[in-house]
């Protein structure tokens, strides 16, 4: 019985794990919470080239009116001079483009991609809107503000300690009438960027036009091509419900109102999220032209509109996200199982934080961690090898009682439990305190796999990235083999088939772990050399 139980563990696990794969193959923290802009400052970048041609911009007409834009191709229709403004926070790089008053570039040194450039989190598709493009109902309105050329109050901003905030404003004012007003607030050793935008289009008075501020086309930052219980694309926090919107659920534009906390992109390590404020009237998602954006949208009144909203452009890093407030964190995904576990995940990523403080390595801190749990279980696991031990004394008894008795279940089962009484042995004790291991262990799993911090984060020799699988399968190897050598130490109880079966798993582990995590692959291994160790000092150095 205890055998089967223990079989049914294993199988599972291997389930759990294998069903991982296969979808793998087949598919410092901010100290403010997100906060409205409110201060003014001063800001200075680079000037591109001058496009070619300038001539004056068209004129805008109400509806009804014999025409709507006025053009002289092939000259440009737009005049101005395109300005990139670069704002560097410290943690982050924006490059804001005056036309469209748009983010070209978020850079972020400390997350590099493998070529070793920074991770841009602006994700570029040729012909596509850039991040936060102003759009609005009417066709003409939308084509001005996405092609005109606002005027900068500077052209970049270097922010500091001594300057931990400040403003970027970009004004516009058609020859229609039409003005544009956005106002961009940094903050230093921040993800947050507030955003402030007016619109006032007098020709259309009569209207409610709707506006419509876009992040997309989806986001950067290399995933390294795992996306395992991953959802990479739109996210919506509304009415205290996470949904995840796939492509195939959008046609057009699907709105989201009610407590609206956010609507983001997201990928494995990485989101943009767009957080309303005073104005917004709901978060969308679009699609367009076969990209998907997120959005803010919000309406004139009369003319005249306007609506806040922050920018949350960063790492998913649980203390990070903790830290902004208006439930950012639940950016975080764990998988469908993980997320089940997040009450244990949440402070096991913690306590990895707090030896990473202490080692400045997180291979050392995985591997004190896993000595941690190690030691906080080594009762249950001390039990369960007793009762292993107890097991494999009376075994001879268990099969004489079996044969004995094969053809009445009755009389064998009563038998059976009377020489467990004898013995003082639970046919169940060796595997009920493993199943209480487990929830730790897929919670470790998870926080492991999926957290951020181990993104490019080194540890011996040849293992440079922790989230990323050994390039040498070094680890993967060694962990097979530990495996091995524990199931050559567990007593067999059960049939030869049983136990071929047991032998073979180490190497099916082994192929799997290839493609794992490093830092994955070797919590697993210590745990196993632990277990080896507590199993030698239990089967060979006890006597009881």
């Amino acid at each position: 019985m205890e055998n089967r139980a223990l079989l049914a563990f294993i199988l599972s696990l291997l389930i759990f794990i294998g069903w991982g794969y296969f979808l793998s193959v087949v598919q410092p923290p901010p100290k403010e919470r997100i906060k409205p802009p409110a201060r003014e400052s001063q800001i200075s970048g680079e000037t591109a080239q001058p496009s070619a041609s300038p001539e004056p911009q068209a004129a805008l007409t109400a509806p009804g009116a014999a025409s709507t834009m006025e053009t002289a191709p092939p000259a440009p229709r737009f005049a101005g001079t395109e300005k990139k403004i670069k704002v560097t926070t410290g943690l982050a790089t924006f490059v804001v483009s005056n036309q469209g008053a748009t983010i070209e570039d978020i850079l972020l040194k400390k997350y590099p991609e493998k070529n070793g450039e920074a991770t841009n989190l602006v994700h570029k598709v040729k012909g596509a809107k850039a991040p936060l493009t102003l759009e609005a109902s009417v066709p003409e309105v939308s084509e001005i503000l996405r092609e005109a050329y606002y005027e900068a109050s500077a052209d970049s901003l270097d922010l500091s300690e001594s300057n931990p905030s400040a403003k970027l404003t970009l004004r516009l004012k058609h020859e229609s009438g039409l003005e544009a007003f956005r106002e961009f607030t940094f903050h230093y050793n921040q993800y947050i960027v507030d955003v402030r935008t007016e619109v006032n289009a007098p020709a259309f008075a009569g209207q409610n036009v709707r506006y419509m501020s876009l992040w997309g086309p989806g986001l950067g930052g290399e995933t390294d091509g795992s996306q395992m219980f991953i959802h990479t694309g739109p996210t919506v926090f509304v009415n205290n419900d996470r949904l995840e919107i796939k492509e195939d659920d959008v046609v057009d534009v699907v709105r989201h109102q009610g407590d609206l906390e956010w609507v983001a992109f997201q990928n494995k390590y990485f989101a943009a999220a767009l957080v309303p404020g005073q104005g917004v009237k709901a978060g969308a998602v679009k699609k367009e032209n076969g990209s998907l954006y997120v959005g803010m949208e919000f309406e004139s009144v009369q003319s005249s509109a306007s609506a806040s909203f922050s920018l949350y452009a960063g790492t998913k890093e649980l203390l990070v996200l903790e830290s902004m407030g208006h439930k950012l964190v639940r950016l975080i995904d764990y998988g469908w199982l993980g997320n089940k576990f997040a009450f244990l995940v949440k402070p096991l990523l913690r306590v990895l934080q707090y030896f990473y403080d202490k080692t400045a390595n997180y291979g050392w801190s995985i591997i004190v961690l896993t000595f941690i749990i190690k030691l906080v279980f080594f009762p249950l696991t001390h039990k369960s090898f007793k009762s292993m031990k107890g097991m494999q004394k009376i075994q001879p008894y268990v099969k004489v009682i079996q044969e004995r008795n094969k053809n009445d279940r009755q009389k064998m089962n009563e038998e059976l439990i009377e020489l467990y009484k004898k013995h003082r042995v639970n046919p169940l004790g060796g595997c009920l305190p493993m199943l209480l291991q487990i929830p730790v262990f897929i919670s470790l799993y998870h926080a492991l796999f999926f957290s951020i911090e181990l993104r490019g984060a080194p540890f011996l020799w040849w293992i440079k990235d922790l989230s990323s699988s050994d390039p040498y399968y070094i680890t993967p190897i060694l962990m097979g083999a530990t495996m091995f050598l524990q199931q050559k130490m567990t007593p067999s109880v059960g049939d030869p088939v049983q136990q071929k079966i047991m032998l073979f798993l180490p190497v099916v582990f082994t192929f799997m772990f290839i493609s794992f995590p490093a830092g994955l692959v070797i919590y697993w291994t210590v745990n196993n050399i632990l277990t080896i160790a507590q199993q030698y000092y239990i089967y060979k150095l006890t006597k009881d």
